[in-house]
């Protein structure tokens, strides 16, 4: 990392990193803008020359909710977006952090060291148990067989928010917290179990279509390690990014984008955001930037989501931002558990246009 400057930016130039809402979730930032208010200091954003935040969102909340025009930036270049996810990381290190986002934090640490791994020339590491209390002991959360546990009831919180079970989610959240870890590990076996549809199944799902309909796909660079039926979804996918013809400002946008379908030709035929537990404001926004960058484009854009949550969608789509640009028109939705129910037919028995098919307007809905 170089060519670092401290500069003033407008604040609406800026945006977060696609993964700090998954990591950190929505945090309350009320007392923080009181205290910025009342010093009219903020300590300078670390952001992109492209304006993705990696350190300071919470200072980029606050100062937009008071009105600032501008605000205090470093710019640091980056090699590739697993710097930038490590430099967010470490920028966050010393914060206070709940059980939830320090074991979140883990899960990225893992993502990134297996990237890492698979860098290194496909070294070993040093074994699953070791790994696990490396990382354990990184973010604060002890043991290798502590952090195992907070594993398995975060991954309990995303599955109840999944299913729309957000009072479970919010009573194992409070016992992660507020209680320990063991407490909140002990409630999972005694709340009755549920159908579980999982982010990376959606993921896979839509690869597997992606690369039958379309020829090739790409996904989302953070997301490659995850497993689904025994396949990586980085063996799926391209390595890099061919021109697109859709400008340069637009890459970096595209590339934390789920799924994206591309044709023998390089160009983009669809793109997709899968919104299951993150916000959905996080991924309506990286739809929301590929159009403000790409005003002319071509290809159709899905926001898919579990049928709980489409009421949420629409909600989002009223801010004034998404309206200005008329999201509502150029995305359309998937309901997950029709992919889910249909995708094998589709798969064998389909066409090109068939996705479109199955998706829904947001203008032509009551």
């Amino acid at each position: 990392m170089a060519n670092i400057q401290v500069k003033e930016r407008k604040v609406v130039e800026l945006h977060p990193h696609p993964k700090n809402d998954s990591i950190y979730g929505d945090e309350d930032i009320e007392q923080l803008a009181q205290d910025i208010e009342r010093s009219k200091w903020v300590k300078p954003l670390i952001v992109t020359p492209e304006g993705t935040i990696i350190s300071g969102h919470r200072r980029w909340k606050a100062v937009s909710s008071l009105g600032w025009i501008t605000v205090p930036v470093e710019e640091k270049e980056f090699t590739d977006e697993i710097a930038e996810l490590e430099t967010l990381l470490l920028e966050n290190a010393n914060r206070e952090k709940s059980i939830e986002q320090k074991c979140r934090e883990g899960l990225t640490w893992e993502a990134i060291e297996r990237t890492n791994s698979r860098q290194r020339q496909g070294s070993k590491g040093s074994g699953v148990g070791s790994t696990r209390d490396v990382i354990a002991k990184r973010v604060g959360i002890g043991s290798g067989i502590n952090y195992e546990k907070a594993r398995k009831v975060v991954s309990a919180i995303d599955e109840a928010l999944l299913v729309g079970n957000l009072a479970k989610a919010e009573v194992l959240r409070k016992k992660l917290n507020h209680k320990s870890v063991n407490a909140a590990f002990k409630m999972i076996s005694s709340i009755e179990p549920f159908n579980e549809i999982q982010h990376t199944q959606v993921q896979w799902i839509l690869a597997k279509l992606g690369k039958k309909f379309s020829g090739s796909i790409w996904i989302d660079i953070t997301d490659r390690s995850s497993v689904w039926e025994k396949e990586k979804l980085g063996s799926l996918s391209i390595d890099s990014l061919p021109p697109l013809g859709i400008g340069d400002d637009a890459h970096p946008t595209v590339k934390y984008i789920d799924v994206i379908w591309l044709t023998g030709s390089n160009q983009i035929d669809a793109a997709f955001e899968v919104e299951l537990t993150t916000p959905v404001y996080s991924g309506l926004l990286r739809m929301a930037d590929l159009v403000t960058l790409c005003p002319n484009l071509n290809f159709p854009l899905y926001i898919v989501v579990p049928e709980s949550r489409i009421n949420k969608v629409k909600e989002q789509l009223k801010r004034p931002t998404f309206k200005k640009l008329k999201l509502h028109e150029k995305c359309s939705y998937i309901v997950i558990e029709e992919l889910v129910e249909e995708w094998d037919i589709i798969m064998k028995y389909g066409h090109p246009g068939s996705i479109k098919e199955i998706s829904h307007n947001f203008d032509s809905d009551s």
